[in-house]
């Protein structure tokens, strides 16, 4: 499985990719440590996690090769991905969205920035 990250999603997602940085693309299903709640409706929601090293990422215990290096994923998510996957910038809402040769998985996946305070640089 592989996430193509377009030109325009790595230049929106350079502020939060370091050495120490680890990124999730998270399934928000209610399930694991960083998950509030679940989506009560019929959508499938992903959200873009920026962890330090060091953070519990247990949760997430299969990796995608991409662009950008490796990209967690909790293991039965990929039941909702293709082989081939994009994440893009929507060119009229400016916000992230997922695509795979058979669609549009998610049109508004956000960036959630989970590092410690004192760490970001």
């Amino acid at each position: 499985m592989f996430l193509k990250v377009s030109d325009e999603a790595q230049v929106k997602l350079t502020p939060y990719i370091h050495v120490q940085a680890v990124i999730i693309l998270d399934l928000d299903d209610g399930v694991g440590k960083y998950s509030k709640m679940g989506i009560c409706s019929l959508d499938t929601s992903f959200r873009l996690l920026i962890l330090e090293q060091l953070q519990d990422k247990s949760d997430f215990d299969l990796t995608l090769d991409s662009d950008i290096g490796a990209v967690y994923i909790k293991d039965y998510s990929k039941r909702y991905m293709d082989e081939e996957m994009t994440l893009e910038v929507d060119p009229r809402l400016q916000v992230f969205k997922l695509n795979s040769p058979s669609g549009i998985l998610d049109g508004n996946v956000p960036i959630v920035d989970l590092r410690l305070e004192h760490d970001r640089e």
